[in-house]
């Protein structure tokens, strides 16, 4: 019998939690540390120094995890809702929700690479990250909007909906605002490090709109994903199959995937002989045995 993998919901719940959680234990370390001044930093900016940094990148590695974790889930559920109720508009919320889950993974990657490279380090390969983590994952949070009314009422309520409807357009006003302000106040910053921007140094203003709008759409997204407690509360899924793919080793083999266990499969795409279904623990033994022959030799 396959394991059911219950309580998905802490997938979306854990992310709520450990987003906020990262950024405020990386920023409470780099302010007693000096690292950067108490008024309105950048994120990345609280994780670029040791020792702050590597918590920063360890805690957000595993959100990002998490992150991709329940895309999947999530991918899944509007899988399964859009195979037992067809409809006109099945086959094309099918694609939406495969583009959805390309999107949700790419925004998880781009987590990740801003988590391992500072702005400090690789410039370069950080904004790609930060661009991929907040403009994707800004582009996912409006498929998953759109299919989120399409999915009224069996999935979730039109309040749902409306509220990923709010936190999508706050996100993209944001990420506008965000792509806005941070070039101009690049270009008036005259001081020695942006990490430590004073008032003097030069685009202030436009500097706190920037970095305010940063934690505003890191926030907007950490509620998006607390929206998906509940629907994926009374859902779970299976742990996947095992297939052993027995290649001369010495075995009775058949040309068909024959079924041995409800988490074990052997497959043989070489032979076409005929026979029985062996256990398990004959497979694993022959395995083992030819494993044996090879080192011996």
């Amino acid at each position: 019998m396959r394991m059911a993998l219950n309580k998905l919901y802490f997938l979306p719940l854990a992310v709520f939690v450990l987003l906020p959680a990262t950024f405020i234990i990386t920023y409470v370390i780099s302010i007693l540390h000096r690292d950067v001044e108490v008024s309105f930093p950048y994120i990345s900016d609280t994780g670029t120094y040791i020792p702050e940094s590597c918590i920063f990148g360890q805690l957000l590695n595993i959100v990002a995890c998490l992150i991709a974790a329940t895309v999947y889930v999530r991918y899944k559920q509007v899988e399964h809702y859009y195979q037992n109720h067809l409809g006109s508009e099945s086959t094309q919320m099918l694609r939406l929700n495969m583009v959805g889950l390309c999107l949700g993974w790419a925004a998880a990657l781009g987590a990740s690479l801003v988590a391992n490279f500072q702005e400090t380090a690789v410039i370069v390969v950080h904004m790609i990250g930060a661009t991929m983590a907040f403009g994707l994952g800004m582009i996912y949070t409006w498929l998953q909007t759109v299919i989120s009314f399409y999915t009224c009422p069996l999935m979730n309520t039109k309040t749902v909906a409306g509220i990923r409807l709010f936190l999508s357009i706050v996100s993209m006003m944001c990420f506008i605002i965000l792509n806005i302000t941070t070039p101009i106040s690049l270009k008036y910053f005259h001081g020695k490090d942006t990490t430590k921007w004073d008032p003097k140094d030069g685009g202030f203003d436009a500097h706190v709109v920037s970095t305010v709008s940063e934690w505003i759409l890191a926030l907007a997204f950490d509620f998006y994903f607390l929206t998906f407690v509940r629907e994926l509360h009374d859902i779970s899924m299976t742990s996947p199959k095992v297939i052993f793919l027995i290649q001369e080793m010495g075995m009775p083999t058949s040309g068909d995937i024959y079924r041995c266990d409800d988490n074990l499969e052997v497959a043989s795409p070489q032979s076409s002989r005929t026979v029985e279904p062996v256990s398990p623990r004959e497979v694993i033994s022959s395995v083992c045995s030819a494993t044996s022959q090879v080192i011996i030799q």
